[in-house]
Order: structure tokens, then C-alpha cells, then sequence
């Protein structure tokens, strides 16, 4: 800048040269003037999603607030009477209790589970459909080149509900009395012999095949839409016996209608102590079916956690399992049962490759 009272200095002629895009000074301006318009448009980009997420989560807290406002759907992706029905209803009941509003079972049985599971996906996310997921919900994306949902992004996880081991139920004409002796049998009369399960794909299918690859022997499956067909079936000798969880048969098994014949659990189950493990008869094979609470994706978080804290709160009810006692109830944070299921896909994925097994 020139002294206060002196001319200022122009460039001399020889300095000049034409500049006619005037490359440096427009960069400038524009650059300096594209600032400024995004700055102040990021600016007033930021203060309106911090105004929309505030309305979001004051509604979202509200919503939590006040929910449930009217009767909530569980979805069992199963038919009525199995073991996820049972829980699904005890489930159903204590929220009852708890927020004063009704709380309906739906079955949708089908697909694997898959048309239940679809349902549940396509739900509104507003807390008011949750599924009660089991094992299929980790193996079905193994068994089919392409799946109406995604098994863990099209979903909230709100907590894992109950373990339980595997059985073989047997009709009591049935002549092995135990694992050892099936095995024989279905070595004697190769190609003879069938099963049920709660359906392709379930824990219960998948610890019939893998008994079929350890053991060495050949036995069909006869497919039906959940475990309690497949369990009326072997009660009436239509088939000769069911891999189910150790609730669904259990008072059959207790009034006689059905002999266990072996079970998946590491050690001997206590509701069926007398029942040896698998282990216990030469086969190394440990296996529980799983029961997880989920809801459609993009369920408000703050209702998700409600949910949750309840379920949490429920499990730790004294006397909560007595009238289940053949399955272990326990309860885990969002993240836990997500982790956990993803880890059950990677588990099973790979094993059912290698078995060669598509539902497709």
C-alpha cells in the first residue's frame, strides 16, 4: 500500500500481459465466493437437520413414552403349539402385565420360516410387529441363492429370549430304545428309515443331517410346515420319529406317547436327566436351538430399548421359567443378540455348503 498523500503505483507496460480469463483473480473470487455460498448454505444445511433431528428424537422420546398405545403383534413364523409359539405367548403375556395392552400371536407358518419373516420385515417400523426368530433366521440365507429380506439389516435386534437342546422323539413302537441302537438299525435297513423336523433349514433338520454324516447312514426327511405336524405324525406312528426341541415333546414324553431316544445338549438336560446326550453314545455333536425378538428395521431406537429394558426386567423375574422348564430363558442387549446371530451365520453357512443343502 502507498504512503498516505502518494499516488499509487500502476504496473509499467512492459509488466503487462493480457490476461483475458483472468485465471488467478476469478479462481479466487469464485472460490472465495463458492465459500462463502457453502458455508453459508452447510450452515443453514446444519441448523435445519439439527431442528429435524431434534423434532425426530422429541417424537421418538414421545412415541416411546406413550407406547405401546395399542395392541402389539407377535409374529411366529411357525404353526401353533411349538416350542416358539410357547415362548412367543409367555413373551406376549408378561408384556400384558406389565403395559396393560394386548398382545396377539400371529402364526405364519411356511418357506422355512420365510413367510413369516417377510411379514415381520415389511411391517410397519413402529414397534407394534415383532418376530420371534429362531435358527432359520442364520441358516435360510445358506439354503437360498436369493431371500426376500436380509437377515440382519432389515431388522432391530431387541434381545435374545431362550436356548434349548435337540431330541429325538421316537413312537414307542418304534424299536431302538436309544441312539446307539438307531444307528444300528438304519445301518440294517439302509434307505428305510424317515424323520420329521421343525422344517428345512431349522436346527432341528440341520442335527439330523449332520447325525447322518457323522454316523454314516441314510434316513429321509419328510418335510412339514413347523414341529408340531411332524411331532402329531410320529405320536401317531405315521413316521417313525421327530427331531424337535426338548419342550415340544416333553408331555408327550412324560405320559408315554413318545420315547427321547437321545439329546444334543453337552451334558445330560436336567427336565430330561434320564435321557443320554449324544456324546454319551459315541456322536460329537452339541447343538441348541435359538430364540431371538426382532423387529422390522428403523423401529425407533427409544422404543427398541423399551423393549428391551422390559424383556431384560422379565428374565429376571423369579419363577419366570417354571412352566418352561425345558428351555433355558435368558435375555441380551441389542448389540449382543445381533453379534450373535451374525456369528451363527458365519457358523452355519459354511456346514450347510459342505452338506450340499439348498431349499431353492
Amino acid at each position: 500500500m502507498s504512503a498516505p498523500g502518494v499516488a499509487p503505483e500502476f504496473p509499467r507496460m512492459a509488466d503487462w500481459r493480457p490476461r483475458l480469463p483472468m485465471a488467478q483473480p476469478m479462481e479466487t473470487d469464485v472460490r472465495a465466493c463458492r465459500s462463502g455460498l457453502i458455508g453459508r448454505g452447510l450452515a443453514t444445511a446444519l441448523v435445519a437437520f439439527a431442528a429435524i433431528s431434534s423434532s425426530a428424537l422429541t417424537g421418538w422420546a414421545q412415541s416411546a413414552d406413550s407406547y405401546p398405545a395399542k395392541p402389539i403383534r407377535i409374529i411366529v413364523p411357525f404353526a401353533p403349539g411349538g416350542s416358539v409359539d410357547i415362548v412367543a405367548r409367555m413373551i406376549g403375556q408378561h408384556l400384558t402385565e406389565a403395559w396393560g395392552q394386548s398382545v396377539v400371536v400371529e402364526t405364519r407358518p411356511g418357506g422355512g420360516t420365510m413367510i413369516g419373516t417377510q411379514a415381520a420385515a415389511k411391517a410397519a417400523p413402529d414397534g407394534y410387529a415383532l418376530l420371534v426368530a429362531v435358527s432359520n433366521h442364520a441358516t435360510n440365507p445358506a439354503l437360498h441363492a436369493t431371500m426376500p429380506y436380509d437377515a440382519l439389516e432389515d431388522f432391530e435386534f431387541i434381545s435374545m429370549l431362550a436356548r434349548a437342546p435337540v431330541t429325538i422323539y421316537s413312537h414307542p413302537k418304534f424299536a431302538p430304545r436309544n441312539l446307539t441302537e438307531m444307528i444300528a438299525y438304519a445301518k440294517a435297513k439302509p434307505g428305510t428309515l424317515s424323520f420329521g423336523s421343525a422344517g428345512p433349514g431349522s436346527m432341528t433338520h440341520l442335527v439330523a443331517e449332520l447325525l447322518k454324516i457323522q454316523a454314516g447312514i441314510e434316513m429321509t426327511h419328510v418335510v412339514y410346515r413347523g414341529g408340531t405336524p411332524a411331532m402329531n405324525d410320529a405320536i401317531a406312528g405315521q413316521i417313525p420319529m421327530t427331531f424337535a426341541t426338548v419342550l415340544q415333546g416333553l408331555a408327550q414324553y412324560q405320559s408315554g406317547l413318545l420315547r427321547a431316544l437321545a439329546v444334543t445338549s453337552a451334558e445330560r438336560y436336567p427336565s430330561i436327566a434320564e435321557v443320554p446326550t449324544f456324546k454319551e453314545q459315541g456322536v460329537e455333536l452339541v447343538a441348541s436351538e435359538w430364540y431371538v425378538l426382532l423387529a422390522p428395521a428403523s423401529t425407533p431406537k427409544p422404543i427398541v430399548d423399551k423393549l428391551n429394558a422390559e424383556i431384560r426386567r422379565m428374565m429376571a423375574l423369579p419363577n419366570v421359567g417354571d412352566r418352561l422348564q425345558a428351555i433355558e430363558l435368558f435375555s441380551s442387549t441389542p448389540a449382543e443378540a445381533k453379534d450373535f446371530v451374525r456369528s451363527e451365520i458365519d457358523r452355519w453357512g459354511p456346514v450347510i455348503k459342505k452338506l450340499g443343502l439348498s431349499q431353492d
